[in-house]
């Protein structure tokens, strides 16, 4: 019964980490996805959680070879339960700003339907809230590493300088994939595919990178964007009106029969 128990707490302590770093990433998802619809949110509540997970564990191998090359003698599970224990500090923030992050959702659904709304806003926000919790989250874990003498200070300040520029565009490129996250208000309605992938966004940019330049170039968005976020709301129209339609049949058969 010993062995057992010590199985269950070592298992319990293994997976811990996880399960906070699920239930913050989810409560935080399902307060910006709410900015759009209920849909969204109950998507991004999976989609949170999963693209911190796929951030940490692609981006942890890298994190180890960078490590290594700085002299930093950390094994490679070891790396892994560093990103583990990162990616959870960052879920936990996360779902501590998770009722003003609601708050702002619900304020911004309040400000009307027009095609753009506080899309840009709420998206900026969200992402600054992002960089930040992700920063702090990644400076604990480098100063526990210093504080126990692994690694000088100076050595330190590159790991984490480094390990930021990392993960940051590891995620960004996870995040581009798995859009959408957000959603312009003249699209709610529409069922949108889970991923969009490498589906050119409104800009044209097919990966994270392309988005960035194109943000750091200060291109301008198109003349028609209004007049596309316009045609992306009604295309949800047709998909209910074939449903109607089909509805309408189906009751016209089921007369005729009785």
């Amino acid at each position: 019964m010993h062995a057992v128990s010590l199985i269950v707490s070592f298992v319990a302590g293994r997976a811990r980490p996880l399960l906070e770093l699920v239930a913050g990433a989810a409560l935080y998802g399902f307060a910006a996805g709410f900015g759009h619809d209920l849909h969204y949110a109950s998507r991004d509540m999976v989609k949170f959680p999963l693209l911190l997970l796929v951030t940490a564990s692609v981006g942890a191998t890298s994190a180890w070879l960078v490590a290594l090359l700085l002299g930093l003698e950390l094994g490679f599970m070891a790396t892994q339960r560093l990103a583990v224990a990162l990616f959870r500090d960052v879920a936990v923030l996360l779902g501590s700003l998770a009722p003003i992050v609601f708050f702002l959702a619900c304020v911004g659904r309040g400000r009307g339907d027009d095609p753009r709304g506080e899309y840009d806003l709420f998206l900026g926000s969200n992402m600054a809230a992002i960089a930040l919790c992700g920063t702090l989250a990644l400076l604990r874990q480098v100063r526990r590493l210093s504080v126990a003498g692994t690694i000088s200070r100076t050595r330190a300040r590159a790991i984490a300088l480094l390990w930021l520029t990392l993960w940051l565009l590891v995620g960004g490129q996870a995040a581009f994939w798995m859009r959408p996250f957000f959603g312009y208000p003249a699209t709610r309605g529409v069922r949108a595919p889970w991923f969009l992938g490498e589906e050119p966004d409104l800009r044209g940019a097919t990966n994270f990178f392309e988005a960035v330049a194109q943000f750091v170039r200060r291109e301008a968005m198109p003349a028609d964007l209004e007049q596309r976020i316009g045609r992306l709301g009604r295309s949800a129209e047709p998909r209910r009106s074939q449903r109607g339609r089909s509805a309408e049949l189906r009751s016209r058969k089921a007369s005729r029969q009785r």
